[in-house]
């Protein structure tokens, strides 16, 4: 029995590890041996808030024993048995054409998903002697791909566009998220953790951009129906494109972690955990009424100030959780069931050090 918990916790680290593109501990001094996988690739939204909230993987790294991989324009392949981070801020999924044809202004940056697969199969090819040694060394790597295509709809937005409008585009994006998760299959992914969209619409700044007076646009949690609709829309969608990959490739692991549903039991319970009633759709780093949110003066502008309790909100910039929130959905993740699909296996360890 207490073989299996073991187990089980350490199985619950594998999902949560995957979420980090930052640690405690560098690469350049450290040594895994007989971890579940001795390696992680991220790909996707790189994107962190200024609240740092990606320091939510401090209590677990120390446990999992697995060192963060470092951006991979800035390593020079020292360390890249470790993995590599290819996530970038701002990251698309869709090509400027795409945005064009819409009539849309194209994104001033562009770092695509496509264009982060291409550097990693850059990578394979400077690093690995053969396929077969390709093969062997990405066996025991975790492949993270984070917030894929919510950019695209969120410069979409941000543009004038409704969500009526945006919601047509979601089949097209999820197709080209398939089709470039394939090719990350092909170059031998075989252990993927795929993440879906929050639920945007308790969010201060999709609250602040769709804002309405009629109370019938709202549920029970002051969340904007329309917009979580088209979050589940997208996650619904995400969701049969990695199903149909399952079955192209039944020898890979494909697992949706479901942030969606994470986020939504927290608010639901979020008197248990702390999390103050009256700051719920509330940034803790803004400035304006009625979400303490205005998009011309934003978190890190001149004059923003920063509430006294960040632990005691949800929301940190509009569009970021606060470190109390990402840590409570790492929890999530972790100890329930019923938040990751299908359940993951991870290759059998007797012991993990480094």
């Amino acid at each position: 029995m207490a073989s299996q918990t073991r187990n089980c916790l350490l199985l619950r680290f594998c999902f949560m590890i995957s979420l980090i593109s930052s640690c405690l501990f560098t690469a350049s001094s450290a040594h895994v041996k007989g971890c579940p996988f001795d390696s992680i690739y991220t790909f996707g939204d790189g994107g962190a808030s200024t609240s740092g909230d990606l320091h939510m993987v401090d209590h677990l790294v120390s446990a999992f024993h697995l060192p963060s991989p470092k951006p991979y324009s800035m390593d020079d392949g020292k360390y890249l048995s470790y993995g590599a981070n290819f996530a970038a801020p701002g990251a698309f999924v869709m090509s400027p054409r795409f945005f064009v044809k819409r009539a849309i202004q194209p994104p001033a940056l562009q770092h695509s998903l496509g264009a982060q697969v291409e550097s990693f199969k850059k990578l394979l090819d400077s690093t690995c002697s053969s396929d077969h040694g390709c093969a062997k060394r990405l066996h025991r790597a975790l492949f993270f791909v984070d917030r894929i295509g919510i950019n695209d709809y969120n410069h979409a937005f941000l543009e004038g566009k409704s969500i009526e409008e945006v919601s047509r585009y979601v089949p097209l994006v999820s197709e080209t998220i398939k089709d470039t998760l394939r090719q990350l299959i092909n170059a031998g992914a075989t252990n993927l953790l795929v993440s879906g969209s929050l639920p945007v619409g308790c969010f201060p700044g999709y609250l602040t951009l769709f804002h309405s007076e009629d109370r019938m646009h709202y549920d029970a949690h002051k969340c904007r129906i329309g917009l979580n609709t088209f979050a589940t829309l997208h996650n619904d969608h995400l969701r049969q494109a990695l199903f149909e990959l399952r079955r192209e490739f039944p020898h890979v692991q494909i697992v949706y972690l479901d942030y969606f549903k994470a986020f939504m039991a927290i608010l639901r319970n979020h008197h248990i955990l702390g999390f103050k009633e009256n700051y719920l759709m509330n940034a803790c780093c803004g400035t304006g009424a009625p979400y303490n949110f205005n998009p011309l003066k934003m978190c890190g502008d001149q004059g923003v100030r920063v509430c006294s309790d960040p632990a005691s909100h949800l929301q940190w910039d509009g569009f970021h959780m606060t470190q109390e929130a990402s840590r409570n959905v790492v929890d999530t993740l972790m100890s329930r069931r019923g938040f990751v699909y299908p359940e993951f296996k991870s290759p059998s360890v007797m012991h993990c050090i480094m």
